[in-house]
């Protein structure tokens, strides 16, 4: 039986976010992945979630699932969504990863991926700043109407804060559903007719639970 060599220290544990970027060769770090490499995320997940083009299996290791996701489809006509990915140095390597404004769009298209209402909504608000112009193209890239008035009503709820310029919320209203959609399917609300969206009491009145 082999024995460990006197003052070797042990080996660090891997930069699991660094690997998820390696995933695929196009990969970047994505949805709740990307809020914590970014800073903003208020939890740590054990899934890491990257976007592929490619045909790519979900892997786990050391305790890690790494979930690849197809991007919308929508965005094969905007250069396969790559004007959004950012090159961020995390443990001396470039790692792959969406920029905060399509980090902030996908994490309310799909919320199931980010980490449910609660933890994308709470992840949100320590934004601080933000490229309107950049992520305005993105959601016209996108070209959903729900995605649009979830993004709207988020940039509607932080307009003093991130300085909105109302023209950017006029133009995005545009694009809204001409019937309410619901922010959160598994959640009921109340419709607020000027993004016809079904948004969450909690959210409103900014009643969210601490997390436990």
């Amino acid at each position: 039986m082999r024995e460990d060599k006197p003052g070797v220290p042990d080996a660090p544990p891997p930069d699991f976010i660094a690997l998820a970027s390696r995933m695929a060769p196009d990969a970047a770090v994505a949805y709740h992945t990307a809020l914590e490499a970014h800073g903003f995320a208020q939890s740590l997940f054990e899934r890491l979630t990257f976007i592929t083009w490619t045909k790519t299996k979900p892997l786990v290791f050391q305790g890690r699932r790494f979930v690849p996701v197809r991007p919308r489809a929508g965005l094969l006509e905007a250069d396969r969504g790559e004007p959004w990915i950012e090159q961020l140095e995390r443990t001396g390597l470039e790692v792959r990863i969406t920029s905060v404004e399509r980090t902030i769009v996908d994490a309310l298209d799909r919320l199931d991926l980010a980490g449910g209402l609660e933890e994308v909504w709470r992840s949100l608000q320590s934004v601080p700043a933000l490229d309107l112009e950049s992520l305005e193209r993105y959601v016209a890239a996108l070209g959903s109407s729900l995605v649009t008035a979830k993004i709207g009503f988020f940039l509607d709820s932080r307009r003093e804060e991130l300085a909105v310029p109302r023209g950017l919320l006029e133009r995005l209203r545009k694009g809204i559903p001409k019937t309410p959609v619901y922010m959160d399917r598994r959640r009921r609300g109340r419709v607020l007719a000027n993004w016809s969206l079904v948004v969450p009491e909690e959210l409103l009145a900014g009643r969210l639970e601490e997390p436990t």
